[in-house]
């Protein structure tokens, strides 16, 4: 086949009759599909010419020879001819030219990320490379004779107008557009080299729809919820109640919502009803469940994926976490069913952009990627735009972040048709307006879909356990702990480290060991060996999910289970113990933690008589000290609340407690933390436009660690 004059891809194999990638036809497929996308941010026009302009390096001619260099390289059986030829910064220079400087950083970073406007390697500096204005120069004479209409834009500033001076509300508008760049780019790529990839990323779009959803879901709990509304059980009524409120609130209008629900009142089930009939009644494009850890991420997929969607196959939920991405290219190497691989690929194609309609992910993929440089995490941006995000176990949002996390989704709501929904037991005080905190929502925004007197009657309702609280100066050693655990065969214990938690099962004297030196804890035995177990980071995912599903057998079963573990358990997981051990802890996560113990209210005693579980609140004599910061302030204020003479164990039953808990927090934490070394906060960065410093500074999760992947064989009982 003929080669075009200018081509933006080579052939993807060595066919002879295969087609070349023209450059014209890919500037122009990238922009109208950039133009659809950027429609829905009334930004249209503003995406057509990100779109026509982004790759116009191409038509310089030492890229195209480059191009061919690489095909003659892959025809000859040879390796990929490697060779550094800019493309990306051309684009900038037009945009630059007809005044629109702003999406030059768009163009710019299309492959290598987002630049910040000033510094080493920035935008402006690029700007000025005179060598590359010189090739944009050269080159644009044979741009405007395949392309005339090039520069007919208009004014495309008019797009910027609705953010007059605010940098910030620009700054999110910018990301946006650069999603919809990015996807296009990407998908009009995956068309010409890889059209049965293409094929299978579009059949899993129109696979389900949120009407079929919502139809599903509302069919399936209709069947469920007479069950409950019989039962005895006050957890059953007052998850009804909860369910109810739920689909009525639905019908409300677009913004935030707040579900406050006790800890086992059912709000899984309940948040997505809410979710799924809002998207279906206001039209929205999808929702988005993000959730802070993954191992509420393993339970809440089981619920949706096999309780309740099932029966829509794999397209119905969308699972998207650094954890399943890793499982994805293990099961891809072992699989050899066919459908079950072809799943598997849509899923992970599906994970790329979030072209679907049910999103179960993390708080941190969330918000990483919304304040991310990077493609891979910008690309799915736009198809937030139009959503229903349910933010579970909102309380786990870090303070210190709180301010850039509060400003990007009030302008998702403000600008974007997005609405919000803070779910948690716990409420965090995200309408305060105190000296300290001006950042929340407004208070008049917030809508509550269980409406406050209800929910205090549901925390009254569901008082399933008693508190202990520790008197002022009292200390137990982990010796005092297990004597205490003595006479109980099943006990959840919740530290606050990981090292506590080998001490711990050091104090309990495990068979074989666990050795404080190292920290690692070696398991010898199986989890049908021992009565006593281990959850903490310390164990891959895998093996945390393994643990959890053996603590529910026992429970179940009524064998005795002693689980020893740090926070990863506390906030979502469905588990039921009769007695709860918390160290001293942030107030929030002190009740999280109590809602693992009499969990669905059915604990009796040796007369079969219902009873309170045990929650015992205790202060380490010994062992190490979470770091100074927002954890240690919070232990501290939580430790002042408790222990004030004024303080009853019965207000820990009140949703009221929780936040002036978080109110007079606020005032110990700067919810708009300075980074360091920069000593800037992120919203002063994205004042500035410093896009890669947001980036590669705003990380829910500090980490300076090196993923790997394990593959995790269930046959072996030794761990390391």
């Amino acid at each position: 086949m003929m080669k075009p004059a200018f081509i933006a891809h080579t052939p993807s194999d060595d066919r002879p009759d295969q087609k070349w990638h023209e450059l014209k036809d890919h500037l122009q497929s990238v922009a109208i599909d950039a133009e659809i996308k950027a429609n829905k941010l009334n930004a249209g026009k503003l995406g057509y010419y990100v779109g026509l302009w982004h790759d116009l390096g191409k038509y310089n001619p030492k890229f195209q020879a480059y191009l061919q260099k690489c095909h003659a390289a892959k025809l000859a059986g040879k390796k990929p001819f490697k060779e550094k030829i800019p493309h990306a910064i051309h684009g900038a220079f037009l945009a630059q030219e007809l005044k629109c400087l702003p999406i030059g950083f768009l163009i710019a970073g299309h492959h290598s990320g987002l630049h910040n406007l000033k510094g080493d390697n920035s935008l402006d500096q690029k700007l000025k490379d005179k060598e590359q204005r010189s090739v944009y120069e050269s080159l644009l004479r044979d741009v405007l004779i395949e392309i005339p209409n090039l520069k007919d834009t208009g004014d495309l500033r008019e797009a910027f107008q609705p953010f007059g001076q605010d940098r910030i509300a620009t700054d999110l508008f910018l990301r946006l557009i650069f999603s919809c760049l990015i996807d296009a780019d990407r998908l009009d790529t995956e068309h010409f080299a890889n059209p049965e990839q293409y094929q299978k990323r579009q059949e899993r779009v129109k696979a389900v729809t949120i009407a079929q959803l919502w139809e599903t879901f509302d069919r399936k709990q209709k069947q469920f919820v007479p069950k409950t509304k019989d039962a005895e059980s006050a957890v059953n009524q007052v998850r009804s109640e909860v369910y109810e409120k739920c689909v009525e609130a639905a019908e409300l209008n677009l913004g935030v919502f707040r579900l406050c629900v006790p800890t086992g009142g059912g709000k899984t089930r309940s948040g997505l009803a809410f979710a799924l009939k809002h998207a279906e009644r206001w039209n929205k494009d999808r929702v988005i469940f993000a959730v802070p850890y993954t191992s509420i991420i393993d339970q809440t997929v089981k619920v949706y994926r096999d309780d309740i969607f099932e029966e829509l196959g794999s397209a119905a939920v969308l699972e998207h976490h650094s954890a399943t991405q890793n499982e994805q290219k293990i099961s891809e190497s072992l699989e050899t069913d066919e459908n079950v691989q072809q799943n598997q690929t849509q899923a992970k194609l599906a994970t790329q952009n979030w072209d679907s309609k049910l999103i179960v992910t993390t708080t941190v993929q969330l918000f990483d990627s919304l304040l991310s440089h990077k493609t891979s995490k910008c690309r799915k941006l736009h198809n937030i735009v139009n959503s229903v995000i349910v933010l579970d176990e909102v309380q786990t949002l870090p303070i210190g972040f709180l301010s850039p996390i509060l400003s990007v989704l009030k302008e998702l709501v403000d600008r974007y048709n997005v609405t919000v929904v803070l779910c948690t037991a716990t409420q965090p005080a995200l309408d305060a307006d105190t000296p300290y905190f001006k950042n929340g929502f407004d208070k008049e925004s917030i809508q509550d879909i269980v409406p406050v007197a209800m929910a205090i009657e549901h925390f009254k309702t569901l008082k399933r356990v008693n508190y202990e609280i520790p008197k002022q100066g009292e200390a137990w050693t982990w010796e005092q702990l297990v004597q205490d655990m003595e006479p109980n065969p099943s006990a959840l214990v919740v530290l606050n480290t990981r090292r506590d938690a080998i001490a711990v099962l050091n104090a309990l004297d495990v068979p074989n060991g666990y050795n404080a030196e190292p920290i690692e804890p070696r398991v010898k035995e199986s989890l049908e060996s021992s009565e006593i177990l281990h959850l903490s980071t310390l164990l891959c995912g895998k093996h945390r999910q393994a643990v959890l599903k053996e603590v529910r057998r026992r429970l179940k079963e009524n064998e005795p289970c002693r689980l020893i573990s740090t926070q990863v358990v506390e906030a979502g997981v469905d588990l039921d113990f009769p007695v709860v051990y918390r160290a001293m802890g942030p107030l929030d996560r002190i009740v999280q933690a109590a809602g693992r113990c009499n969990r669905e209210g059915k604990l009796r005693d040796e007369n079969g008589q219902l009873q309170m579980g045990r929650v015992v609140i205790f202060e380490p004599a010994e062992g190490s000290k979470p770091p100074a910061g927002e954890y240690h302030k919070a232990i501290q204020k939580a430790r002042a609340i408790l222990q004030d003479d004024a303080f009853t164990e019965s207000q820990l039953h009140e949703p009221q407690v929780f936040k002036k808990y978080f109110e007079s927090l606020y005032t110990l934490v700067d919810s708009n933390q300075k980074v360091q070394p920069i000593n800037l906060t992120i919203q002063e960065l994205r004042q500035s436009w410093s896009f890669r410093d947001v980036g590669e500074n705003f990380k829910l999760i500090k980490d300076d660690t090196t993923p790997i992947v394990i593959q995790y064989d269930e046959t072996v009982k030794a761990r390391l």
